[in-house]
Formats: C-alpha cells, structure tokens, sequence
C-alpha cells in the first residue's frame, strides 16, 4: 500500500500546525541545507554515494540524506549512546569516509564514487562483515562504522514524509493516538500490572 500525497494531506489536518508546519518544511526541502557543517565536498560526494547504495530511492521523491546526517551529527537520534572505544560521530564519520576510500582503493584501485555499483556494494559488504581493508579500520572498527552511519541515516529517511508515502505509513499518532493501546493498558504497563498485553 502507498499513502498518496493528497491522503497525506487528508491526515495532516487533524495535526496541530506546529507538526503540519515541520512535515510540510520536510517536505519541501527535503533535508537540504544551504551548506553542511561537518563534511567538506569530496566527503559529501563520497558519503552520497555509499548513502545511495544503503538506502536506495526514487529521483522523483529524493531525500538528502547527507544534508541529514550532517544537520543530526552528535545529537542522539536512533541509538544515541557511544560504544567504548568509538570516537564521537564527527571524528568517526570523518574517518570512515576516509576509511572507504582507502578499502575502494585497495579493492579495485580506484575511488568510491567512481566504482561500479557491485562494486561498491563488495566494500561495503566488507565494511558490514568487519574485512575491510585499509588503516582507518584498525583504529575503528569498520562493522561499527557501518551500523553507525546506517542508524543515523534510517533515523531521517523513515522520519521523512516521503518515505511515509512508499512505506503507506500514514504518519504520527497525534491526536488520536495509536489505535490498540488504550488508556488502561498504558497505565498497566507504566506500572507493570498483569494485564498489561502486547501484541
């Protein structure tokens, strides 16, 4: 099932302007930002083309989600704790993009971004299963890298309308609220009464 724009809309107006102002700004802009903060242009580039490859869309519904991940770096979204012995994001996603270059360049000789798409989905692979190849993946752990940039990145496109749209997601539970857990069973579950069901 697909959500259309106009059921989109349909939803939006039992929302409170506030939430209809930020998901139609999300809408509109789509994540961009007139200049990212923590990543310079060839990490951009770079960091667009792994993002393509993790999380593939449409070009008519595109979500930047480089603009996202630089806007979110160090706020605690999805998993927002940090594994010992990880540097804080801004150093880990700036040396993991530096890291993929060089297991790009050890694999097939050349840059990421100019790779073929089986090819860049191989050092990928490696980064997920922990065999990447290079020296950035001695100081961090490239299947940590990885699950990182993944989380961060999930977290902006599944919090983007579009992504509602694709998934038939109708968006927020405000006002209604979800439709089978009702008042008792929350305070049973604050509580932790029997009763408390999960479905």
């Amino acid at each position: 099932m697909r959500i259309t724009p106009e059921e989109l809309n349909g939803y939006m107006k039992n929302w409170d302007e506030q939430t209809r102002g930020i998901l139609l700004r999300r809408m509109k802009d789509r994540f961009r930002r007139e200049a990212l903060e923590h990543f310079s242009g060839k990490e951009a580039d770079i960091l667009g083309a792994v993002l393509d490859r993790m999380i593939p869309q449409s070009p008519d519904e595109r979500i930047d989600l480089v603009g996202f991940v630089d806007w979110a770096m160090g706020k605690p979204l999805g998993r927002g704790d940090r594994q010992e012995g990880l540097p804080p994001e801004e150093i880990l996603f700036s040396k993991g993009i530096a890291g993929i270059q060089e297991t790009a360049r050890e694999m097939f000789k050349s840059d990421f971004t100019v790779l073929k798409e089986y090819q860049k989905d191989e050092v990928l692979t490696a980064l997920q299963e922990g065999l990447a190849k290079g020296r950035t993946w001695e100081e961090i752990p490239s299947r940590q890298f990885f699950i990182k940039l993944l989380v961060k990145a999930l977290t902006g496109y599944c919090s983007h309308p579009f992504a509602w749209m694709r998934m038939g997601f109708p968006g927020p539970s405000y006002p209604e609220g979800y439709v089978w857990i009702r008042q008792p069973e929350i305070r049973a579950r604050r509580r932790h009464f029997p009763g408390w069901k999960t479905f």
